[in-house]
């Protein structure tokens, strides 16, 4: 037996009737057994993985059953945040081993506060920035580019994804800094844990049928064990990690002794059945409600080995994708980006990443049917995706096409390949093909290297247009010292149609430099991270000329951290705004006499716009925590259309985000984005705009929720005015002029949503929408309702 650790036979009854066994009074492997034990401070983490032929244990959170001892343990875990190589603030070991169907983990998370333990009843994926967890990091095909994601908190709630060394993906942004895990992917896979009176303990079982790893006799897998604790946000790792190295990956511990591994039959069928019964306003401005209306789709997955996968939808459903959170709108040049979070799309979606995003799936729009083929052939990661995408109204369909290769080089470096077909006839068409290169050097060093070429034929062109695009980045990773620098460069006629860029024909450079200095353990003052970064965009021929910038930014920022969760950032930056007379071409001024005279503002009015930002971020408080972000800033009112600046103004915007965990099962985000700018010519108004959300959900279990969403969008801009004379601007392509009038909006949108979802693929859903339209800001006197809509959807998966 274990000694101290299961004490089965003492506690066998007590564990029975549902009570916690007392915590142990040594650790695993005091020496009474022959246990093999890997230290990860002592840098042992080479592990010879254990097997059994099948393994009695039932994943219920309790670590009881008797083939636990023929486990390996893993402990000895090091701080990497926020004092890197220091010895764990809380101690931790970790059980594994294998049978012939999956891989199993148990935890003991010990902690001298368990009543200052965070955990959430909530909803899978949910809970990265607010509880306690345990993470393993499995890289089954230990390349050091993309690995499995499977992380636990003290309540059993899973988290999943995919770890992206090598760029795509979503990725998260939190706390000012980048994670590479894509959480978009969900995996079939069980867990259990449970919160004691020393901390908590866990079970995992990870099925091969989840996992797509080498089809080879003999293998080993990179393994690595992340644990943070989120009440002082001290994160350590089984093996030894360093900021010093560009890729984590490489740190890993390894399983080693992985033989005959075998999958068996990977067969995935998804059938979906939804019903709807919409109601809007129709042509006489009446609102009523069309006739109920039910579909049925089927979604199937092949794993045909164990290193690659055949998916395949027809009529694929999306009702139950949460709506996109509101973005201001009243002043932006450019096109807003919105993350996929759409299913079937979301699988495989780390192979169609890329250095610059030729790959964005959310134009395809409404699919009919598609296909996706993603795996890894011997050193070669393959992805294809076809689908079907409805025309809108009267519009012919598109037919859409994409192929990835991306061949992995050396220890982490990459080369890759893509080509992009969107085609409706054979008049109408655009077509991307491409090559991108990762090169990592000396550890910490990472070059990035892309190029692309468009070619686009549709019935508003004469003839066909083609465009390139290029890109190169350097980064130098640094515990200490970090710097980046980019320029990425594309013709006017370069259109990556199933694609996402903001600008197109500019030539753009950026760089960024950060110190980081970490205070001692338990210090006040945790770390200082001033940063410069400078950017400057030039016309895409202009620059080639050797013209000037047409604009520029240079930000000097600061963030520090405190003990206890609390961070405060502030930057200031100075910017620059100069176009050329030519990109006024189609902007006039209405005269007195109803005539047009060519709009050109004062190009001096551009240069030398100042702009600070401040911003705090809380984690300290179990039950409300968030972030509040205000920014003051001078900046152009832009003509989104055209994309030049008007005239200045005085921004100020902001953002204010709160987290409430009143209860465990009871969860809340309540937040508000804020914008206003006024004329500096005059002080007044030009565009406000303020969106309050509020977001809550209850979790009856780990399966069962209901969900509501309230938001609020009023927006509102004045008509672009000459600053000079007051008079109105004007738009005139081909002796058809209309005013660049103002705009205002009033909407609001109430969603209601009962979940049942034991396991991806397996759900019920009922939800209600309902989107009105309110006569004056925040009036709620006057509302029609523009939208609303009932559906429900049931899916079941069959797995074989």
């Amino acid at each position: 037996m274990i000694h101290a650790f299961f004490q089965v036979v003492a506690t066998a009854g007590m564990i029975a009737a549902g009570g916690d066994p007392p915590p142990p009074s040594q650790p695993i492997g005091d020496g009474s057994t022959s246990i093999a034990r890997y230290t990860g401070s002592l840098r042992n983490v080479e592990v010879t993985t254990p097997f059994v032929t099948a393994a009695d244990i039932d994943v219920d959170g309790r670590i009881v059953e008797l083939h636990w001892e023929q486990a390996a343990l893993l402990d000895g875990f090091t701080q990497f945040n926020p004092v890197e190589g220091s010895e764990a603030s809380q101690k931790t070991e970790v059980l594994v081993l294998v049978d012939n169907d999956a891989l199993y983990f148990a935890v003991r998370a010990y902690d001298d506060a368990p009543g200052e333990i965070r955990a959430t009843l909530s909803e899978r994926d949910s809970y990265g920035f607010s509880d306690d967890y345990i993470r393993f990091i499995l890289d089954t095909y230990d390349d050091q580019r993309r690995a499995y994601v499977f992380t636990v908190n003290p309540l059993g709630v899973q988290h999943d994804g995919l770890w992206n060394e090598s760029g795509g993906g979503t990725g998260r942004r939190g706390r000012g800094m980048f994670s590479p895990i894509d959480d978009s992917p969900d995996f079939l896979w069980s867990s259990e844990a449970h919160i004691t009176d020393w901390g908590y303990e866990a079970e995992i079982r990870i099925p091969f049928k989840s996992l797509r790893f080498p089809d080879v006799e003999d293998q080993s897998w990179g393994l690595q064990i992340e644990r943070k604790i989120q009440r002082n946000g001290f994160e350590s790792s089984w093996a030894p990690i360093t900021a010093n190295v560009a890729n984590r990956l490489t740190q890993a511990g390894k399983l080693n002794a992985l033989r005959n591994l075998d999958m068996g039959l990977s067969l995935e069928i998804n059938p979906v059945a939804t019903g709807a019964w919409n109601g809007e306003i129709d042509e006489f401005g009446q609102f009523g409600h069309l006739d109920p209306t039910g579909e049925f789709g089927i979604n199937a997955a092949y794993g045909i080995t164990s290193n690659l996968k055949l998916d395949a939808t027809i009529n694929p459903d999306f009702s139950q994708v949460e709506a996109d959170a509101g973005q201001v709108q009243v002043n932006e040049r450019f096109s807003l980006f919105f993350p996929e979070q759409r299913p079937f799309f979301l699988e495989g979606t780390e192979i169609f990443g890329m250095p610059k995003q030729l790959v964005y799936t959310r134009t395809i729009a409404n699919p009919i049917a598609g296909g996706k083929l993603t795996g890894k052939v011997g050193s070669l990661n393959v992805g294809y995706l076809g689908a079907i995408d409805e025309g809108f109204d009267a519009d012919a369909n598109t037919y859409v096409n994409l192929v990835r290769l991306r061949q992995d080089v050396g220890a982490s470096s990459t080369l890759g390949a893509v080509y992009t077909d969107r085609t409706v006839d054979a008049n109408d068409f655009n077509r991307v093909a491409g090559a991108d290169a990762r090169i990592q050097l000396a550890g910490r060093y990472t070059f990035t290297l892309m190029g692309a070429q468009s070619f686009t034929n549709n019935a508003l062109l004469a003839g066909r247009t083609e465009g390139r695009m290029g890109a190169f980045r350097f980064e130098r990773a640094g515990r200490a010292f970090s710097i980046n620098a980019e320029l990425e460069d594309s013709q006017a006629g370069f259109d990556a149609g199933s694609g996402f860029f903001q600008r197109i024909g500019d030539t753009q450079f950026n760089s960024r430099a950060a110190y980081n200095w970490f205070g001692t353990r338990g210090s006040f003052l945790e770390s200082v991270n001033p940063s410069l970064e400078v950017k400057g965009y030039w016309d895409h021929d202009a620059f080639w000329d050797g013209q000037g910038l047409e604009e520029s930014e240079i930000q000097l920022s600061n963030r520090v951290s405190f003990k206890n969760n609390i961070t405060v950032w502030a930057n200031v930056q100075r910017t620059m705004f100069e176009y050329r007379p030519e990109q006024y071409a189609t902007l006039f001024v209405e005269q007195p006499d109803g005539s047009f005279s060519p709009f050109l503002p004062d190009q001096s009015l551009f240069n030398g716009l100042t702009g600070m930002s401040v911003g705090l971020w809380f984690n300290n408080w179990e039950r409300v925590r968030g972030n509040v972000r205000l920014s003051f800033n001078d900046t152009p009112i832009f003509d989104r259309r055209v994309g030049v600046a008007v005239e200045p103004a005085k921004s100020r915007s902001g953002e204010v985000r709160l987290n409430l965990y009143p209860i465990r099962p009871l969860r809340a985000e309540v937040s508000v984005n804020f914008s206003r700018l006024e004329r500096a010519r005059d002080g007044a108004e030009h565009s406000t705009a303020v969106i309050p959300r509020i977001r809550a959900q209850y979790q009856f279990s780990r399966a069962l929720f209901l969900r509501t969403i309230f938001e609020y969008g009023h927006q509102e801009s004045a008509a672009l005015m000459d600053p000079v004379t007051g008079r109105p601007l004007y738009l005139c392509q081909d002796s058809d002029c209309s005013a660049r009038a103002g705009s205002v909006s009033n909407d609001f949108r109430i969603e209601g949503l009962v979940g049942y979802e034991p396991s991806p693929g397996t759900v019920f859903y009922l939800g209600y929408t309902r989107e009105m339209e309110d006569a004056s800001a925040f009036g709620f006197e006057n509302v029609r309702p523009t939208r609303d809509g009932l559906f429900m959807k049931l899916s079941y998966l069959f797995r074989m």
